[in-house]
């Protein structure tokens, strides 16, 4: 199950992460709990993504929502049980409804690594290894 065509929610690279991640690890003044927002350059919609994929991969992605009971359906038959895919689905129905939204983007919240740019330098070369 994924959100609907339209939610459009921020987008990270993990190597944004890891950065984010390295500079609080290294940073002798942070002290305490806490956490912190890594919400990429951009807000996408599964349809703003099929459409950088289709670009950078040269073919046709589109994007298909998986109604609520046939991905719960599908959970049971790989094996999850079933408060876990409930769980999933409760989950997925609240990242519809703007819960990845929930964090406000400010610069110190923003990354750089767009989307397309991970495709470019991530996922293409690995599909073509």
């Amino acid at each position: 199950m994924t959100a609907s065509r339209a939610v459009r929610a921020p987008t990270c690279a993990a190597r944004d992460i890891a950065a984010v991640a390295a500079r609080l690890l290294l940073d002798r003044a942070w002290t305490g709990t806490g956490s912190v927002a890594v919400l990429g350059p951009e807000d996408l919609s599964y349809t703003d993504m099929a459409r950088i994929l289709s670009d950078v991969l040269g073919r046709p992605v589109r994007f298909e929502r998986t109604p609520p009971d046939a991905f719960k359906a599908g959970l049971l038959g790989h094996g999850v049980s079933e408060p876990m895919a409930q769980a999933m689905v409760d989950m997925f129905l609240a990242k519809d409804a703007g819960l990845d939204n929930a964090e406000p983007r400010t610069l110190a919240t923003t990354t750089p690594t767009t989307f397309r740019q991970w495709c470019e330098e991530v996922l293409k070369p690995a599909l073509e290894s």
